[in-house]
């Protein structure tokens, strides 16, 4: 096995629909040494994009400079990042990069017609993130390595703010290239410290181990450390399994033993529902959010065994009251299958989404195989030419597997849209006239989304446009809290997307 340590830096904070501009990576064997060179690659930003003048304070990174630091097309981008994933036995890891980096890996995949999935289970292939296995450590063992805390005196696990307390060379944060070999030497730091632990949490990588664990018939619950529970609580809860979530295999759903699970025996499935979603703020005496949560067993969950509650220093990270637990527990297993099956009724009824524009619609469903056997042979086409090619998206076997995608028969109602725009984003030459206006008018739509609130736009498609875009702007210049260097860099981003808008100006 090899890890491919890797990060992006993105033009915002939507996995599905916000662009990838830098990939970094390097390989390590599975003693974390390096055995290939790093890799940097830069992606130039389609018309309809506009990044996040957040975004640009966090990188530094402004579209304009993208094409002269050798960035290319997406489609080509996403093909040499596919290459990279797809080595056998690859287990791909980051930090945070199971939440964020490797969604916005699968939509960019599905957005540039690739497999996204098959780069993360097929041939040996896994993936792992290096923060949850930090907040792992910082419960079980944390001696011997520093442990920061924010302004605020609450702990933190920030990647800038671990490195620093521990001595980690990170002088260019939120730059892909350091940020990957910070992450490495947070996986050193961890393994060299604790060994065993670091195996035991890499092993929940394959689902089949972390199903066996939280699905094992005599598991009556366990700990389940992850980010959605505070960090002052060792980021941590006991849990107890209430069975697959719906129609989803490799999603468990929970209940934190912490909560008395009679509330749910006494309440109706409507107001379970409304409770799930009830933000803090609105939260009145007696009513909290419905403590359910989510295990994904695809996202390597860390996951323990109760029975390191016998150790009171991990009890008192936890601010646990262990005889709460055990009485909520006992009320459990009287009741498992009654509050599960009331609880699977809640998810059902929070299942309901907004249509999605097609580049964002990943999960409303599988691509069926006779789609996807063209969108492969297409792919082989471009991939050799990028092996083989100076200009791979113009050679003339590209040209014509380009031209050969629209005339396809799709059975998934996705497609021919997202063929289009992928077309459209790669070689708009190779569109006909009547297609060029429709793709310049969904440009247009994108860029000046309507405001009329009675045709809402569906999810993921009104975008970030340039009203938002030039308020951004001008809401960070007004702000005391952005530095001169900040100052320079949103005056540039401010020309650009002066310029931007010059090509695409407003209708009438």
């Amino acid at each position: 096995m090899s890890f491919l340590f890797y990060d992006f830096e993105t033009t915002g904070a939507d996995p599905r629909c916000d662009r990838p501009i830098q990939f970094a990576a390097l390989r390590t064997n599975d003693a974390l040494e390096p055995i290939a060179p790093p890799i940097t690659l830069y992606a130039t930003l389609s018309p309809e994009v506009l990044p996040h003048p957040q975004a640009v304070r966090v990188t530094g990174i402004l579209p304009q400079t993208l094409f002269a630091a050798g960035g290319t097309p997406e489609a080509e981008f996403a093909a040499r990042i596919h290459r990279e994933m797809r080595v056998p036995d690859t287990c791909a890891v980051g930090f945070n990069s199971l939440r964020f980096d490797a969604e916005l890996l699968r939509f960019m995949f599905w957005r540039n017609l690739r497999d996204a999935y098959a780069h993360e289970w097929k041939n040996g292939n896994s993936r792992w993130d290096v923060l949850d296995a930090a907040r792992a450590f910082r419960l079980l063992r944390p001696d011997g390595i520093h442990w920061p805390i924010d302004e605020t005196g609450k702990p933190t696990l920030r990647l800038t703010a671990l490195t620093e307390a521990n001595g980690i060379s990170h002088d260019n944060a939120h730059d892909a290239a350091n940020d990957v070999e910070a992450t490495v030497a947070v996986a050193r730091l961890l393994r060299t410290h604790a060994p065993k632990l670091f195996d035991y949490l890499l092993s929940f990588r394959k689902k089949n181990t972390a199903a066996e664990f939280v699905d094992a018939p005599e598991r009556t619950a366990f700990v389940h450390i992850s980010g959605r529970i505070s960090g002052e609580q060792g980021s941590a809860s006991v849990f107890a399994n209430l069975g697959q979530a719906g129609a989803i295999s490799t999603q468990r759903l929970l209940w934190d033993l912490r909560f008395d699970p009679s509330e749910v025996r006494d309440e109706s499935v409507e107001t379970l529902t409304a409770r799930r979603f009830l933000r803090d703020a609105d939260s009145s005496a007696g009513t909290h959010r419905l403590p359910v949560k989510m295990l994904h067993l695809n996202r390597a969950p860390a996951v323990v065994s109760t029975s390191i509650l016998n150790d009171s220093a991990i009890v008192e990270r936890m601010r646990l009251d262990t005889l709460a637990v055990q009485r909520h527990s006992q009320i459990m297993q009287r009741h498992h299958s009654e509050i599960a099956e009331k609880l699977q009724a809640v998810i059902r009824n929070s299942g309901e989404f907004a249509a999605q524009a097609p580049e964002c619609a990943l999960y409303d469903g599988f691509m069926p195989n006779a789609d996807r056997y063209p969108l492969e042979a297409f792919n082989r086409v471009l991939d050799t030419a990028i092996e083989q090619a100076p200009d791979p998206l113009h050679t003339p076997e590209v040209t014509q597997a380009l031209n050969q995608l629209p005339a396809q028969h799709w059975q998934d109602a996705r497609l021919p849209t997202l063929v289009q725009h992928f077309i459209a984003r790669t070689r708009p030459d190779c569109l006909s006239p009547a297609q060029q206006t429709q793709w310049q008018a969904w440009v247009h739509h994108r860029l000046y989304p309507p405001l009329d609130p009675v045709r809402p736009l569906p999810s993921g498609q009104a975008g970030f446009g340039f009203a938002e875009f030039f308020a951004a702007i001008d809401e960070a210049q007004n702000s005391e809290a952005t530095t001169p260097a900040e100052q320079t860099l949103l005056a540039e981003l401010r020309a650009w997307g002066l310029s931007h808008a010059h090509l695409h100006p407003p209708e009438g």
